[in-house]
């Protein structure tokens, strides 16, 4: 598989990092722009991140593009708008 981009999020008292790929079609300039605007997936409180975790935004210390990653990664991308119940 080739290599992708995503957003690397560290999140508050959690080691590692997690990862959210830009949405088919959005690059992860925009997928940026969107996460920090708040806007399309991440109008809620709540941020879908690998598999099916999800992060409230208040608990987000830093975001970062992270460029070439391979698939062995796993991150994976928000597939939908709503936020966990």
């Amino acid at each position: 598989m080739a290599p992708y981009d995503a957003l690397e999020l560290q999140v508050i008292d959690e080691q590692g990092y997690e990862y959210i790929r830009a949405r088919e079609g959005v690059s992860i300039d925009d997928e940026l722009v969107r996460f920090l605007r708040r806007t399309h997936a991440y109008e809620l409180g709540w941020v879908k991140v690998e598999g099916a975790k999800y992060i409230r935004y208040e608990r987000i210390a830093s975001v970062a593009i992270k460029r070439g990653l391979d698939e062995g990664s796993g991150p994976a991308a928000p597939d939908s708008e709503e936020s966990p119940t």
